[in-house]
């Protein structure tokens, strides 16, 4: 695990050394155990290093045998140990125990096709010297981040992280120029890849790997998620499959010369993980707790009863926040907007276990993989309730069960969003069940320049591929293409910020491939979503556990935003200088922090994605 960086076809005289080795400095959370830059001609790599595999020998940049070639890398590849004896069959010579060479080993063998033997999170980058070419990959779900911008001269620089790529881009004098269109999707729904809160700076696209060079830039998808057909598979036999996939998961993934442990709530995904891993470890593997006092979702009871059955050791951390010191450090750490309040007790809990190991598994992705959300349910019912309920009838329930609860977690807040999502527009409704913050109508009345494209269109342009799609499929699809890169960018920069490695076993590609062909119904049930995990799991794991109501990980934000941070949701949304203004009608923001519009939604989640986008362009105006 680590931060990279670098710098190709360079146009100038540009100290392109000093340019890495500052660009390194901002991301040093990412790898405080070590750094390295190698420089050529048209090149310069750098890394900084977390050590987890061949703590002494894992040097990077990591060269090939005649040092034409040299490879950064950023994150883990699993099944190296199995990809490796294939290599020194057909003559390469190892001088690590790394996965890093046997990446380089692999390119050097079979091209770009070697990314479809990889398993694992990564996002790496081999400078071919003979070539001078630059290969740039990502893994297949997007768990790393891989930032980069071209230059009209042909220069191209990466980074792991945005402020790297920013520091890399002020040594270019590349401009950096905010992109409205990006602050227009961030009220829907955050901001969609491969676009960045900046004009002209790309995230490389989930399983896609890009070539460069002078005469050409080249990109490709390697891994494309198909969903059909459904296998053939009785539920028991799917059953038995799934958990023999997950146990393979979570054995490679538990592969680590430095402490490890896991992630582990009273839910069930994160309590899977632990059982396969406690089967495989036993009683030295320690899961990690968080206990917050005073928060309804508190599960550390449920975790506490789930460890002691799996005879594991159990650490409960218990989390203290302070609201306005850690909405700052999301502002100041994320490099974009990010309206996910998740992040902050991800920071906290990262923070925490840091101080026992560099590892950790987590159950991040089960809900996306598996459908444990209840619009995969709506969706699921989605047919039966269009054919027989017209929309009138919907709009008229919606608005009696308008201002009914603030939770978006109880029926009445469920039920008050599915009745209004069953009377829009495939794309509306997919914002109102997933987010459920602003859509174009909101829009045309919230933002101030006109000529920004609705977000929606981005949605119905992907709704057109899935056409041959159920909904359920639709809104999975959706949801990993739109939602799941929130999610994994929230766990990959809080966990990096304490210097963690956070390892997801979901979202290997060979479950998510599995579950992807599963019949709709061996997934969501006409109750319950995530049916066949459960169902696996049953009678391996307690019952509480099985049938437990799904609470997430979540702060008390409503009560935060009208109490502790009142007065700096005022200080900063209400200033008639706010740097939103910009962007937003001031009278509009005015009646949502009054509460005295959009009844129907989620107050805390419009005002928290707000307050954090008005904080994050004070800062950016501040320069870095």
């Amino acid at each position: 695990m680590s931060g990279i960086a670098g710098i190709c076809n360079k146009e100038n005289e540009l100290d392109v050394y000093a340019a890495i080795e500052e660009s390194l400095e901002c991301m040093r959370h990412r790898g405080p155990d070590d750094k390295g830059i190698e420089q050529w001609d048209k090149c310069c790599l750098g890394m900084c290093r977390l050590s987890i595999i061949d703590i002494e020998g894992g040097h990077q940049p990591i060269w090939n045998e005649d040092r034409s070639m040299a490879i950064v890398l950023n994150g883990e590849v699993y099944n190296y140990l199995e990809l490796r004896p294939e290599l020194i069959a057909k003559g390469h010579k190892f001088y690590t125990k790394t996965d890093t060479e046997v990446l380089l080993h692999l390119y050097e063998e079979y091209d770009e096709k070697m990314l479809e033997k990889l398993r694992g999170m990564f996002a790496f980058a081999i400078w071919n010297e003979k070539k001078q070419e630059l290969f740039l990959a990502r893994d297949r779900m997007g768990q790393k981040p891989l930032y980069y911008f071209v230059t009209t001269g042909g220069t191209v620089a990466f980074a792991s992280e945005l402020k790297a790529l920013k520091v890399l881009a002020k040594r270019l004098s590349f401009p950096l120029k905010l992109r409205n269109q990006s602050i227009y999707d961030y009220l829907s729904f955050g901001i969609p890849e491969p676009y960045t809160i900046y004009n002209d700076i790309y995230c490389l696209n989930p399983g896609c790997w890009m070539k460069i060079n002078t005469a050409a830039q080249e990109s490709q998808p390697y891994w494309i998620l198909d969903r059909q057909p459904k296998i053939n598979i009785s539920y028991e036999e799917a059953q038995k499959y799934l958990r023999t996939l997950i146990k393979e998961t979570v054995r490679l993934q538990l592969r680590s010369d430095v402490a490890l442990g896991v992630f582990l709530s009273g839910g069930m995904d994160s309590s899977v993980i632990t059982y396969e891993a406690s089967q495989e470890i036993g009683s030295t593997l320690t899961a990690f707790t968080v206990a917050t006092p005073g928060f309804e979702t508190d599960e550390s009871g449920i975790a506490r009863r789930t460890a002691k059955e799996l005879g594991i050791h159990h650490e409960i951390l218990e989390m203290r926040i302070a609201p306005q010191d850690s909405i700052f450090q999301v502002v100041e750490h994320y490099d974009q907007p990010f309206s996910d309040s998740s992040a902050i007790p991800s920071m906290a809990i990262s923070k925490l276990a840091s101080n026992y190991v560099k590892v950790v598994l987590n159950g991040d992705g089960g809900d996306e993989v598996f459908g444990g959300y209840r619009r995969y349910v709506a969706n699921r019912n989605f047919d039966l309730w269009a054919h027989y309920v017209p929309p009138f009838v919907w709009n008229w329930v919606a608005n009696a069960l308008e201002g009914r609860s603030r939770s978006r977690r109880s029926a009445f807040g469920f039920l008050q969003r599915v009745a209004r999502g069953c009377s829009q527009s495939p794309a509306m409704r997919f914002l109102t069940w997933t987010n459920d913050q602003f859509n174009e109508l909101d829009k045309r009345l919230w933002w101030i320049d006109q000529q920004q494209s609705p977000t929606e269109t981005l949605i119905e342009d992907k709704l057109k591929g899935v056409s041959n799609y159920s909904w359920v499929d639709r809104q999975l699809e959706l949801d990993r293409i739109f939602i799941m890169p929130g999610l994994l960018v929230k766990m990959d920069m809080a966990s990096m910020a304490a210097s963690l490695e956070a390892r997801s076993p979901f979202l290997d590609h060979r479950v998510v491939e599995f579950a992807a062909r599963l019949p709709d119904s061996y997934k969501v049930g006409i109750k319950e979503g995530k049916r066949i995990l459960r169902d696996a799991y049953r009678g391996l794991l307690n019952e509480e556990v099985i049938t437990g109501k799904k609470k997430g990980f979540e702060i008390p934000l409503y009560q935060w935003l009208t109490d502790d941070l009142r007065e700096l949701v005022a200080d900063a949304l209400l200033n008639p200088n706010a740097k939103i203004y910009t962007y937003l009608d001031k009278e509009q923001v005015r009646l949502l922090i009054k509460q005295e519009t959009m009844n129907e939604r989620n107050w805390a989640y419009l005002v928290y994605a707000l307050l954090i986008l008005e904080l994050w362009l004070q800062k950016e105006s501040r320069g870095f």
